[in-house]
């Protein structure tokens, strides 16, 4: 990866994946900062960026907005940055990036945002599409790794013409697809770090200088269309029937007709905002039916039948509108064959490949959505749930709000004891509006380090100086790991303190208690669980052990079941397997053994087993009651 990376040869072809083909095209493009928040689909790039030899600085910021900002600053200073970050970060970001747009640039600034249709790692159907329209710039629209590049480098360039930041939007799919690439020159952009003193562009102060920005922003967006309108593709095949796409629904497309034989009319739409209406008026001045194809939103649909409108004899155009096509999920080269058949009237071939999601799904191995063998978290969850027992409470009519994270795990059964998951932070101000709405106490906020650190601080701040009497528990693993193991402000190194401590920004913000407890230490746990379930105030108990994921056993497996003691699956409450559902311990035909190679010896299943037939001894763990 580092030579393909960085070689200088262009011409080169190589096989990359969307990603690859984006931080290829930072480097071709002369980028100095590439910036932004662990997110799928996009995370990877600065992954990349960070492990080759290349003069970009590839690095993490606490958050989306705290990204851009940084970005913004180093392009108001003359240097060409990159922040990544998926669709939900954008709407952290936005509140910068809106105004930004609405001020301009100076060194090239590129926003590489991943939606995520059909929902493949969480969060929403969310269409970014929209923040082209909503902030009045140009958003580009790829269809494979090589465009990927090309938009890359070209995004830059576009950047500094118009002097306004542009919007380069993938979906999951098209980031981690792969496909041969042509590497192109790397450019040695000369850059050299200045600012002038210019309030009428960087400040927002008196409705005239924001009328006349968000005017200039306009004016950016339309001379942006006219720069990039050779990238979208006009294929006028004569036909009656057009078809309007972008992304990789143009690829699917491509796929069908060359499969069936068929050259129709096409539109391949590159620039999301503005679209190309001069283009999508041929379109449908030459033909009788078009279908309109694009992910998720019927946003360049919308174009296509306003300008339909203005005809006095307009073709009929087929789309999300009518409830053709989908507005739910990404497309596939089989509801493209399928859309087509319906536009032409007549049924087309089976495409290649039809059927392998069936397959795959039929193949698909069914379990539980559960934490890895030997998290901490799942420690922390149980030992929450036996402090409400042992506090006469009831696990399941006790409200705990959830967040982004491994920690949000605990929704899932067996445990089923996060009740929310709203986004970043917001497990906090729910627990809060819970208790301004009157509910008993105790409502308890879970929360991960990554995520305190990303949107946590806030709301901490919010409820202590509401008088709030919430628990906060802060699971903190040393990683976001979710997204790959990168890692936070409070990652801890090898003989080192974390950066920044989370008990000491929790003690600065005015809480009425702050504790740090290992949650492989089970019994404490349980007690500091138990007090705090009945302090009063903002109490905060941070739970700290490393992820073991990212932090692997180095010692060898140190619990053990005795078969002797085990009654057997058939006639055991199997406590170890159903109330944990730890991942290391499986059934055997009757018996129920231990997985050596997944067991991460953290102990917790020798506290859970009613026979005393699991044992911990080279880690010193004995049998304890569990009604602590």
């Amino acid at each position: 990866m580092e030579f393909r990376l960085t070689d200088d040869s262009p011409g080169t072809e190589v096989f990359f994946s969307g990603n690859e083909a984006i931080a290829r095209g930072c480097v071709e493009a002369g980028v100095s900062l590439v910036t932004g928040y662990p997110g799928t689909p996009t995370t990877p790039v600065i992954e990349i960026l960070g492990k080759a030899e290349t003069r970009i600085q590839a690095r993490w910021s606490v958050n989306e907005k705290v990204a851009f900002d940084v970005a913004m600053g180093n392009s108001w200073a003359g240097m060409r940055s990159l922040v990544t970050m998926k669709m939900s970060g954008l709407n952290v970001a936005s509140d910068s990036f809106i105004s930004m747009a609405a001020s301009g640039t100076v060194g090239g600034l590129v926003l590489y945002v991943g939606d995520d249709p059909n929902v493949y790692y969480g969060m929403v159907e969310q269409d970014s599409r929209y923040f082209a329209l909503l902030s009045s710039a140009p958003m580009l629209l790829p269809a494979n790794p090589q465009e990927m590049l090309d938009f890359t480098r070209f995004a830059f360039d576009l950047s500094e013409k118009i002097g306004g930041p542009v919007l380069l939007r993938t979906t999951t799919v098209l980031s981690n697809t792969y496909g041969k690439v042509v590497l192109g020159d790397v450019r040695r952009v000369r850059q050299k770090a200045h600012f002038s003193f210019n309030v009428e562009k960087y400040t927002k102060a008196g409705s005239v200088r924001c009328r006349r920005q968000h005017k200039e922003a306009l004016q950016r967006v339309q001379m942006a269309g006219e720069l990039a309108d050779a990238l979208n593709v006009l294929t006028d095949s004569g036909t009656r029937v057009g078809v309007v796409a972008s992304s990789t629904a143009w690829d699917y497309l491509d796929e069908v007709l060359h499969k069936n034989r068929l050259d129709l009319t096409r539109l391949k739409v590159s620039t999301a905002h503005p679209v190309p209406r001069d283009k999508v008026r041929q379109v449908l001045g030459s033909t009788s039916r078009v279908l309109v194809l694009e992910e998720l939103e019927p946003i360049i649909e919308a174009a296509v039948r306003t300008e339909a409108t203005l005809m006095d004899d307009p073709p009929r155009v087929f789309g999300k509108e009518d409830g053709l096509v989908t507005r739910v999920g990404d497309l596939s080269p089989d509801q493209v064959r399928d859309y087509l058949s319906v536009v032409l009237e007549e049924e087309l071939p089976v495409c290649p490949g039809s059927g392998v999601e069936e397959e795959a799904e039929a193949m698909a191995v069914r379990r539980l959505l559960t934490f890895c063998a030997g998290c901490p978290h799942r420690s922390s969850y149980y030992a929450l749930i036996r402090a409400m027992k042992n506090l006469k409470m009831d696990p399941a009519s006790v409200v705990v709000t959830g967040d982004i994270g491994c920690t949000i795990l605990g929704m899932n059964e067996p445990f089923s004891i996060c009740w929310t998951e709203v986004s970043m932070g917001s497990s906090i101000g729910i627990a809060e509006g819970f208790l301004e709405a009157g509910m008993s106490r105790p409502v308890v906020a879970t929360i991960g380090d990554g995520t305190f650190f990303h949107a946590g601080i806030p709301p901490i701040i919010n409820a202590v100086a509401t008088g709030r009497d919430l628990p906060v528990v802060i699971l903190d693993n040393n990683w976001s790991a979710m997204t790959g193991f990168q890692e936070t402000p409070g990652t801890i190194g090898r003989g080192h303190d974390p950066k920044v401590s989370v008990e000491e920004i929790c003690s600065g913000l005015g809480v009425a208690s702050v504790r740090v407890v290992n949650p492989n230490r089970y019994r404490t746990t349980v007690r500091a669980f138990k007090k705090i379930l009945k302090a009063k105030g903002v109490n905060v108990l941070v739970l700290r052990a490393p992820c073991v994921a990212a932090q692997p056993r180095k010692w060898d497996l140190a619990v053990r079941i005795n078969q002797k003691k085990c009654p057997g699956f058939s006639q055991c409450e199997r406590t170890c397997i159903e109330a944990l559902a730890c991942p290391a311990i499986l059934r055997d035909g009757d018996e129920v053994r231990i997985d050596p190679e997944m067991c991460q010896s953290c102990g917790l299943c020798v506290h859970y087993c009613p026979e005393n037939a699991i044992r911990g001894h080279l880690l010193g763990i004995r049998r304890r009651k569990v009604g602590i």
